[in-house]
């Protein structure tokens, strides 16, 4: 048997470590369910290491992204969504994120997106990246599943789809079921003007005894309602 690696020197700790820190061109996942959930999902791992296997615990912990240890980390080459696909299916909605910057945010509109049948996220500039390991967590699996692509405000202004976005001071009326994108902006600033320009403003009733809902209270309300309907 194989003795396990236990140098932080070598290459492919060196490699999922930095896939950890950067999710660019690869990514992380962590745990038996999670890694085993991808490779049903036709994700083509890069590599595959055990805690105590390939690895020993001690350098294996300096890996693992949660409290208690996994003991299966599998390295992944990063998806690629097409925009143009997402906004191409007119059956559903879609749904944009602009400058939405909390992981735990992005990732939860994400399993969102999945459990309302939404065509994909299209992510603005300023956005988590939602392949970012508590992004990931935050998503429960959706994002094996869910179409997830970059695109500017230029782009999605020049797709001519409606967009729709939440504001108290909106019009009270249902989000549409279909043939739209969903807008929802930055935990603290909203959507961009550029964007709020262009789109429809619709309202979330609620009681006064709150402001404001978190945005990803709002995706869920909003999808909800959009799901009920179409």
């Amino acid at each position: 048997m194989k003795n396990a690696i236990s140098s932080r020197q070598n290459p492919l700790f060196q490699r999922i470590r930095d896939a950890i820190r950067e999710h660019a061109g690869e990514i992380v996942i962590e745990g038996p369910k999670q890694v085993a959930d991808a490779l049903a999902a036709g994700w083509k791992p890069v590599a595959r290491v055990e805690r105590g296997v390939d690895f020993t615990p001690e350098l294996f912990d300096q890996l693992s992204e949660t409290r208690a240890p996994q003991n299966v980390i599998a390295l992944f080459e990063r998806p690629r969504g097409d925009a143009n696909e997402i906004l191409a299916r007119r059956d559903t909605v879609a749904i944009a994120l602009d400058a939405v910057q909390d992981p735990g945010n992005v990732g939860t509109i994400v399993r969102l997106a999945a459990a309302f049948d939404a065509a994909g996220v299209l992510l603005l500039p300023g956005c988590a990246d939602p392949f970012g390991p508590k992004a990931i967590r935050a998503s429960a699996g959706a994002i094996l599943s869910v179409a997830v692509a970059n695109v500017s405000a230029d782009e999605l202004l020049a797709a001519r789809v409606p967009l729709v976005v939440a504001d108290m001071r909106g019009d009270a009326a249902d989000p549409p079921a279909r043939d739209a994108v969903l807008v929802f902006g930055n935990e603290g600033a909203g959507v961009s003007e550029t964007i709020r320009r262009a789109a429809r403003a619709i309202s979330i009733p609620m009681s006064s005894r709150v402001e404001s809902l978190n945005v990803a209270s709002s995706a869920a309300i909003l999808l909800a309602r959009s799901f009920a309907i179409r």
